[in-house]
């Protein structure tokens, strides 16, 4: 009985220590995983599904150290070291962190891409993205890229899996 209390505070503890906004995450994994309309993509307006101001996302893929984070957004943040096997996008009002997602890729393997000038700085004036499905290897994964650049990759889409890992 001891230990069954010390682990369930352990997880209280280790959860309220993470900040990521899973109400967000479920938002997102529900848009992007919608059936494709005519376009041949998911249309994502990121500014529907956030429920706080922000004027800039930022992407980092993998393993960013809390530094290189904080001189690419150009403020100090401490929102600590991406977890291992995870994404994260950050959203930036008046040079303040608003919000973050960490997205664990082997649950929701969303893929993002930049255009050619932006990379991973999105304003929010060009918060609609477009989401497909492709194969990459034999795991099936979700491409997310600005509407305006799908044009440079919608051949992705061709990279088709069997039935064996496809993305849920």
């Amino acid at each position: 009985m001891k230990n069954t209390l010390l682990l369930i505070l352990a997880f209280f503890a280790l959860t309220a220590c993470s900040d990521t906004n899973n109400k967000l995450l479920d938002k997102l994994q529900t848009a992007v995983k919608k059936e494709p309309g005519k376009a041949g993509y998911t249309q994502v307006k990121l500014e529907s599904i956030t429920d706080f101001e922000w004027d800039t996302l930022y992407y980092f893929a993998g393993q960013v150290s809390p530094e290189e984070i904080n001189d690419q957004i150009g403020i100090k943040w401490d929102g600590g070291k991406i977890p291992g096997g995870h994404d994260r996008l950050i959203f930036v009002k008046d040079n303040k962190v608003v919000s973050f997602v960490d997205y664990d890729l082997s649950e929701f393997p969303l893929q993002v891409f930049g255009c050619n000038t932006d990379q991973w700085i999105y304003p929010r004036n060009r918060s609609m993205f477009a989401a497909f499905k492709y194969c990459q290897g034999e795991k099936e994964v979700y491409a997310f890229i600005p509407e305006p650049c799908y044009d440079n990759i919608k051949e992705l889409q061709q990279n088709k899996c069997t039935e064996v890992k496809k993305a849920e």
